[in-house]
């Protein structure tokens, strides 16, 4: 079972203004050329959002991270 503690380190304030931000630039990239596109990946909407939402993670993880560093 995950724990509180897991979520609290791992998924945090920054973590979810992270993936909103790149959600939204996802779903607007995909808006004005991804859904003419023949791939995939960039024509299906559903992986365009999660693609938005592992890079809003992973970007925000290292900015927190890195902002941690920083105080310490």
């Amino acid at each position: 079972m995950i724990s509180k503690e897991f979520f609290q380190k791992n998924f945090n304030k920054f973590h979810i203004v992270g993936c909103v931000i790149c959600v939204l630039l996802a779903i607007f990239y995909w808006w004005l050329s991804g859904k003419n596109q023949p791939q995939i990946y960039k024509h299906n909407l559903a992986l365009v959002i999660v693609w938005g939402l592992l890079v809003g993670w992973i970007s925000a993880d290292f900015i927190f991270n890195a902002r941690n560093r920083h105080n310490e």
